[in-house]
Parts: structure tokens; sequence; C-alpha cells
């Protein structure tokens, strides 16, 4: 389907008029329905920042000396690397799910939509498997080969990465469908699973880490628990809904939920659902959701190559700039909390309008999504300059040479954060609007030149000048740039025009 269709979009325009949304974000303003749908990703993600920083405070708190929490903070700060490589695939099916369901739920054609999100529960699944799998086979040399790591720091990664790693198996089905669920506009239920991916997480944790002693092993037993019972919960909640919609169907002697969506009002847009027959692999659907998603994951499977070559490079500054490095990011996300809950209304509502046949509210939808992301962001980049030891001894009160490490860092952002939130949400939406592959291209060559080749000149000529502030404005250059290409892109409409 392209957006200049003008058989579907008289289709369309019949049923509820061009640029018009359905659902809960049926009459609101444009303001209003970013507002709706950025509400509940953003305290998911409040949620999900309390669950990591929890982690990380109880691994940096196992120490009681400043050296052995350094190298704790290291270990725990490389396995977020590692596992990042796992999920590669499962960020593939979501964001295949998201501007798929997303742009049929637009076009009114909720069938599609609702066996999209099938597949992709299908295709998250086998995801999980294989990157549990894949974590597990490659921990070991990234880990101990990969990276310069003090003895301890390695074992610490290790334990975490061989246990936590089969959380993938339930992260792949929960990833995937909360991610159909947001394209749809449903972003209520997957804060309510992501509640408890992240409350469960915390509880177990604490009760293996402290009640059963079994430290960073506990860690990683925490989360999986925490993502295992989510995903019976997420299960449930679509069976409930199939049975409902089922029996609502047969009453309205109709049979599918675009027949049924024809006798309610034009603005009802049916839920997301369970379908055992639509679960079956249709490697034709699977290949449209991966022909989207992949891109992504390539993506992000080179930007990681190149943060593994940063933090090669971070490391062999010493533990405690690892660990300061793996402080400052998770301190950094405090402030693109708002910003990503944002981003994945701009995602939703670009695929939706694109799906009506408006391209005149897509973009305006990604100018609004761009300014209060930056608002927001920069204010955030304020604070973390002013006060940046309130933020910091949070982590790294155990240890001095941590709070050295950490806090100049942490007041860079002032300069880092108005960049990347512009840069963000445009990544964001154009990848909702399905045009994935040229952001892939943006990605690549600027993290490329900047990140490789301006860092490795840096580490050959003038290594005795490098430091860890250094490297974050580096950073800085880099995400600037990629802003300015990112606006050109934006311009030319040509992400519009992208079939999925």
């Amino acid at each position: 389907m392209s957006v200049g269709d003008g058989r579907e979009g008289k289709v369309r325009a019949a049923l509820h008029g061009k640029g018009q949304l359905g659902g809960g974000l049926a009459g609101l303003s444009l303001p209003r329905q970013i507002v709706h749908i950025a509400l509940w990703p953003l305290l998911e993600q409040v949620l999900s920042f309390v669950c990591a920083s929890t982690s990380l405070f109880l691994a940096t708190h196992m120490g009681t000396e400043g050296d052995v929490t350094e190298q704790i903070a290291s270990g725990i700060g490389v396995t977020g690397y590692v596992m990042w490589l796992g999920f590669l695939m499962q960020g593939a099916v979501g964001m295949g799910a998201t501007a798929i369901v997303s742009r049929m739920t637009g076009a009114r054609k909720f069938g599609e939509a609702n066996y999209a999100a099938n597949q992709s529960a299908a295709l998250g699944l086998l995801a999980g498997v294989l990157s549990a799998v894949l974590m597990y086979l490659t921990a070991d040399f990234l880990v101990t080969r990969a990276l310069t790591l003090s003895p301890y720091a390695q074992e610490v990664a290790l334990t975490y990465m061989h246990t936590g790693c089969w959380v993938a198996i339930f992260s792949g089905i929960v990833f995937a469908v909360n991610a159909a669920l947001r394209g749809a506009g449903d972003t209520r239920t997957p804060f309510f699973i992501m509640l408890a991916v992240d409350g469960l997480n915390i509880v177990f944790s604490i009760i293996f880490v402290r009640v059963c002693g079994l430290f960073i092993e506990g860690l990683a037993l925490g989360m999986i628990a925490g993502m295992a019972v989510a995903a019976a919960i997420l299960v449930s909640i679509l069976v409930h809904r199939s049975v409902k919609i089922r029996r609502e169907m047969a009453a309205a002697a109709v049979d599918g939920p675009d027949a049924y969506a024809a006798t309610q009002s034009p603005t009802y847009v049916p839920p997301i659902y369970l379908s055992l027959r639509s679960l079956l692999p249709n490697w034709s659907s699977m290949y449209r959701i991966l022909a989207i998603g992949l891109p992504q994951a390539l993506e992000i499977g080179g930007i990681w190559l190149i943060q593994i070559y940063v933090l090669r490079v971070i490391s062999g500054l010493g533990d405690a700039y690892v660990g300061a490095h793996n402080i400052a990011i998770r301190i950094e996300s405090m402030s693109f909390l708002p910003g990503f809950a944002i981003g994945m209304a701009g995602a939703t509502l670009v695929g939706q309008y694109l799906g009506t046949g408006s391209v005149r509210m897509a973009l305006s939808t990604i100018r609004k999504c761009v300014l209060y992301s930056v608002v927001f962001m920069s204010l955030m980049g304020v604070a973390f300059y002013a006060f940046p030891g309130v933020f910091v001894e949070i982590f790294a009160s155990n240890s001095e040479g941590l709070m050295r490490a950490t806090v100049p860092v942490v007041q860079v952002f002032l300069l880092v954060e108005p960049f990347y939130a512009a840069m963000l949400m445009i990544k964001m939406c154009l990848r909702g609007a399905g045009d994935t592959r040229r952001v892939m291209y943006v990605s690549y060559g600027c993290m490329g030149f900047f990140r490789v080749g301006c860092l490795f000149l840096w580490t050959l000529f003038w290594p005795e000048s490098l430091s860890l502030v250094g490297i974050w404005l580096l950073f800085t250059v880099d995400l600037a740039v990629e802003y300015a290409i990112l606006n050109r892109m934006l311009i030319g409409l040509k992400w519009a025009r992208r079939k999925v």
C-alpha cells in the first residue's frame, strides 16, 4: 500500500475522513494525541529506569571497597552491551510489527493488523530462542577477548551473562506483542505488562540477592523470573480478548474484525487479540515484517560493533572509567524517558496518519515530537550540568574513583541532550513510517566516521590526551551531524512514499 494510492484513499475517506484516526485518538488535537499515546510509554520508561537502576545499585553495593565496586560496575556495564547484541533480532520483529500494525490500523484494515500482530508474536518467540543461544555462545569471547577487563570484572560479567541470557526466550514474545499493541494505539496494556516485568524483577532480584545470597547470579535470575511471569500475564490477556471479541462477533452474526468494526461506530478500533490460526508461521508475512525490521537490526548491530570498539578503548583507561561510562549512560537515560515516550507516540501516529493518506499530519507529528523532546531533554541537560553530584552519588557513593571519573561526563550532557533529542525523534518517526534502511545508512556513516575513524586516529597519534570526557564530546559532534542529515531526509518526504 502506498500513500498515494487514490483508490484506497477514497475507501478510507468514505469510512472516516482523510487524516482522521479512530479509537481513543478520535477527535483529539495532535498535541493531545501525542500525550494520549506517550503517557503510558513514559510511565513504562520510568519503571524500566527504576528497575535497571535498582539492579545497578544492588550490584555496586555488593563490594565494600572502592576497587571491588569499580570492578563490579565494570562487569555489569559490559553485560548491557553483550545482551544488546542478543536483542537485535527481537528489535527487528518489534519495529516491523509497529510499522505494519500502525499502517493497517490507520487504513482500517483490522484483520491484517491483527494477523500481523500474531505473526509478530510467533516470530518474536523464534527470535528470542535464537537470541538466548547467541548470547550464551558469544559471552565468553566478548567478555574475555574483545574487551580489556580485570579478572574479577570478567567473572562478574560471565556469571551474569550465562544465566541472564535465557530471559530472551520470554522477552521475545513480550517485546513483539507490545510493539504490535503500540502500533494499534494501545500503549496502556504494554505499560501494565512492563510494570509487571520491572516490578517483579526488582522484587525477585532483592529476594535472590539479599535473602538467598546469590549476588550477581541473583540479579540475572530476578530478571528472568520477572519477564517469565509478565509473558504469562500477556498471553492470558490476549486469550481473554479473543474469547470476548469472538463472542461479540458471533452475536453480531459477522466473521472477522473488519466486518465487526463495520457494525460499530466509524471511530471504533477492535483490540489486538490471540488467534491460533494466525500464529501458524506464514513465511511471506514474516518476511514482510523482517523486511522493515531487519535494516534496524543491521543498524543496531553495526552500532553495537562500534560501541564495542568504543568500550574497548575506554576499558584501556581502567575499570573505573568503564564503570563511570556505564553509570553515565544510566544517568543520561533519565533524560530520554520523556523523549523515548514521545518518540513511541510519534512512530505510532506517523504510521497511522500515513495509513489514512495524510502526509501533512504525519510531517506535523514529527515536527511537534522533535520540539517537545528537545525542550524536555535540554532541561534535563541543564539539571545534569548544575547538579552532577546528586545523580552520580546514587550509583558511585562506594567509590571515590568512580565519583571523580563520572561527574565531568555527566556535565557534558548539557551539550549532548539537544542534538540527541532531535536525532532520536526523527529516527523513531522515520522507522514508524517504515523508512528503516536510510536511517541505517545515516547511523553507519556518521558513527563509523566519528566513533571509529576519528577515535582510532586519536588513539593512534595522540593517546596521551585520550579521556572519557573527550570521547563523550566526540559523541556530541556525531549526534549533531546525524541530526542535520536526518532533517534533510525529513524535508525530502521520500519516507512518506515508503510501502509497508
